[in-house]
């Protein structure tokens, strides 16, 4: 197999000059590497502006020393850059969290299913769910949100964009906290000069955090070791300090003019004054001094994010067929699929009933907590 595959989408007539320059722009050429050129973390960042699809993350990382990197281009401009791997008779792309347009996944489809004749599914994780007509077969399904606040100029301007609400809220919890412990402080710490001991301590709070819900701790020993190298170059840290120890604190990290939340904790004593949002307000404030344009807070529909600003992009999974038959022949997985989106929808109906008032409402809230409690009975927290 060769290193390098391109073809060139312009049909050009044979025996006329080379096109001009202007014509050049104008066409759209595909490279495909069989190893993923250092030259596309560069190109990923100014393409996607997001940390799950950057080589920078410790997964994307991983995965891309055994992948694939498809190219497409108009003149000098890349229009996609997809990461893949091949098992068998599928395709997966690992790079995600990213909006494509509906042109690039039809292009990135033919070329595959012409380069890998025994290839019968392309599958992509978490994209923008506008996908469009696409000419194969295809099942969208699961659900994923990226959380982004725009930002404007400074951070007067934005706490001014605030609800009234809001903003009392955040000026009255500020002055109590300090009101009821004199010991207490927020610092902000960057790069190289993020104390080690903060971040650990900050982890541990997030540990505690999904241990008192009663669900799983997400965070590996991997991907502990890359947050904590990550900040050294990359971080911004908001900490909450009780006499000098780690009560709350929200750990960003940056990529070009995009922040990304990465690990948020607080200790359950300071519920009452929300520090968890106290510290992502904060983080909101230094991110914007230093020139962002938009701050990313993750997955989970947790109702601080929306009162600060935030607005869900909604993401989903792609599974793509080569024929109507490959379709038929994965029909296990579609309807596991299909089923899986069923449940999905009605877990996020309750959750929205949740916080409605009214009978069906308050209806829905008990079922909810019931099913809390029984997911959560058989729980044991990780060592």
């Amino acid at each position: 197999m060769s290193n390098e595959s391109a073809i060139n989408e312009a049909n050009r007539p044979m025996g006329l000059q080379p096109p001009d320059r202007a014509a050049l722009e104008h066409e759209v050429s595909i490279s495909c590497h069989d190893t993923v050129p250092a030259s596309l973390e560069a190109e990923l960042v100014r393409l996607y502006r997001h940390m799950n699809s950057s080589l920078c993350h410790y997964a994307v990382a991983r995965r891309a020393r055994n992948a694939y990197a498809y190219l497409a281009r108009r003149g000098e401009h890349p229009l996609a850059i997809f990461l893949f791997q091949r098992e068998d008779r599928s395709i997966e792309v690992f790079n995600e969290m990213m909006q494509v347009a509906p042109a690039e996944i039809e292009r990135f489809a033919r070329y595959v299913f012409s380069r890998f004749p025994s290839v019968a599914r392309i599958s992509f994780s978490k994209i923008g769910k506008d996908v469009g007509t696409l000419s194969f077969p295809r099942q969208q399904y699961g659900h994923a949100e990226d959380i982004v606040v725009s930002l404007p100029t400074t951070p007067d301007a934005y706490f001014s964009s605030l609800s009234a609400k809001t903003r009392y809220n955040i000026k009255h919890q500020m002055k109590a906290i300090g009101a009821d412990f004199p010991g207490f402080s927020f610092e902000t710490y960057e790069n190289g000069a993020i104390p080690e001991n903060h971040v650990s301590g900050l982890i541990d709070l997030k540990k505690a955090n999904m241990d008192e819900k009663r669900v799983k701790f997400g965070i590996t020993p991997e991907e502990t070791a890359w947050i904590m190298e990550r900040a050294k170059t990359n971080g911004l840290l908001i900490v909450a300090l009780l006499d000098g120890k780690v009560c709350g604190g929200s750990l960003s990290f940056c990529l070009d003019d995009h922040y990304f939340a990465h690990v948020n904790g607080y200790d359950t004593r300071f519920a009452k004054y929300s520090l968890g949002m106290l510290c992502c307000y904060l983080a909101m404030r230094e991110t914007i001094q230093r020139g962002a344009k938009e701050a990313h807070l993750s997955w989970g529909r947790n109702p601080y994010k929306f009162k600060l600003l935030g607005v869900a992009r909604d993401m989903a999974n792609l599974d793509i067929y080569r024929s109507r038959m490959a379709y038929f022949r994965y029909l296990n997985r579609v309807l596991r699929n299909a089923l899986g989106d069923v449940v999905e929808r009605q877990k996020l109906t309750l959750l929205e009933y949740e916080h409605r008032n009214g009978f069906l409402p308050a209806l829905a809230g008990r079922v909810v907590k019931v099913m809390r409690r029984i997911k959560r009975a058989s729980f044991r927290p990780s060592g």
